[in-house]
């Protein structure tokens, strides 16, 4: 479908996790080979180290990448998870990008919210469909694991960084299921709705492979798009590629 843009988001679990048979050295093809398998236009990763970043990049073809890690190094850059947007060069021309933490200062890498275990960020990136010459804004994100006030902070900070003219999409692991109502009602006071429908079955799978887990993972879309079709991807090549399922979504333009 030329006129449509796939999306998709997906938390590939950092690679320092102890995880025994699932370390990321054991299933590290099987995440390229799923991210692969997604044929997304533009891609939000989650809990990714620069090396695991290297890695995919390395083994996937066309794409780009853009983002920061959570935390401040003391002399330059950051280092850490990041949640980078990775976007297919045909197809999607970069015009800026830029990183926020969540807190009081966002614009200061390392800063976090109150009683946050760690800092919290977002990817934005601005853009341009080489397509159909439309602009659209990008997030990738990762919410507070913890605690709710965190991931309701977050949520609203996160809206106060979009433009509600621009076409957007945000896709990120929001640390909590559709019927967290305070969460999702900032995302819809800033024109924000999930692309999934509401059968959709969960995400996080904890490595198990069910789809009875929660449904944390999340495409949101302004009402610039039409949503062609919104799944969770839990078909895999071999060997589990995260204790998440990506989900993905086609849209179009209105």
């Amino acid at each position: 479908m030329p006129d449509t843009l796939v999306v998709a988001t997906f938390n590939i679990r950092n690679g320092l996790a102890l995880d025994g048979r699932h370390l990321w050295p054991l299933r590290r093809r099987s995440t390229a080979g799923m991210i692969r398998h997604l044929d997304a236009d533009v891609l939000g990763l989650q809990e990714v180290y620069r090396w695991q970043l290297r890695y995919l990049l390395h083994r996937l073809d066309g794409y780009q990448a853009h983002g920061e890690g959570r935390n401040r190094r003391r002399r330059f850059g950051t280092a850490g998870e990041a949640c980078p947007v990775l976007t297919r060069a045909s197809r999607i021309r970069i015009t800026d990008h830029w990183t926020r933490w969540f807190g009081d200062d966002p614009h200061r890498a390392g800063g976090r919210l109150p009683g946050a275990s760690f800092p919290r960020l977002a990817t934005l990136v601005r853009a341009v469909d080489r397509t159909s010459a439309g602009g659209l804004d990008v997030v990738s994100t990762h919410l507070d694991e913890h605690r709710p006030e965190n991931r309701r902070a977050g949520a609203r900070q996160l809206v106060s960084w979009l433009s509600p003219d621009r076409p957007t999409i945000v896709l990120g692991d929001l640390n909590t299921t559709p019927d967290d109502d305070e969460v999702f009602s900032a995302f819809r006071q800033g024109g924000l709705v999930p692309a999934l429908p509401p059968e959709a079955p969960g995400t996080c799978h904890r490595f198990r492979g069910g789809l009875e887990g929660p449904r944390i993972d999340h495409i949101l879309v302004s009402p610039h798009w039409e949503v062609v079709e919104a799944a969770v991807v839990s078909d895999h090549p071999g060997r589990l590629p995260s204790d998440h399922w990506p989900v993905r979504a086609v849209l179009r333009a209105k």
